[in-house]
């Protein structure tokens, strides 16, 4: 049998958000992405925006009287219990060094693994220390709380 799609990649994520100026800021300045480009869908009074980075793409949509996540949603742990899309993920070399950037940048950092196997955590200062591994993994929360994963890139093949 011959695979569907064979041609098939990864193209965007879509995320509803609450203000779509915030989130294209806050997506732009802490990770260099850029506008792509952005339309209107006027019956359904949407706003959305395309940002990119290194072919990969975030679709923005600002809908007038959406609703916010519910509580459970803002943390990984308590995520998992509602079935659908869970977050987005980036990899990265050194995921205690993204921590520590992203944490003195004043990202709202909601869940940290110190060792595979192990549920996320909050901490009130991530930094490393003697009496701590570095960090394996860590969930934010973006402007309009939305999960984003950071991982090690080492931890998955290529």
């Amino acid at each position: 049998m011959s695979q569907a799609l064979s041609d098939m990649t990864v193209h965007h994520v879509g995320i509803s958000v609450r203000n779509l100026e915030e989130a294209i800021d806050f997506w732009c300045d802490i990770f260099g992405f850029e506008v792509d480009f952005r339309i209107e869908i006027a019956p359904i009074k949407a706003k959305i925006a395309f940002i990119k980075r290194d072919g990969f793409r975030i679709e923005f949509f600002e809908i007038e009287g959406s609703s916010p996540a519910p509580t459970s949603r803002l943390k990984p742990n308590t995520d998992l219990e509602t079935q659908g899309t869970k977050h987005i993920c980036f990899a990265v070399d050194d995921v205690q060094a993204a921590l520590e950037q992203l944490h003195a940048r004043g990202v709202r950092i909601v869940g940290i693994m110190r060792g595979h196997g192990r549920p996320m955590a909050a901490e009130d200062d991530p930094r490393l220390t003697p009496d701590k591994p570095p960090a394996a993994a860590f969930f934010f929360l973006d402007v309009s709380d939305t999960l984003v994963e950071i991982v090690r890139r080492s931890d998955f093949s290529s």
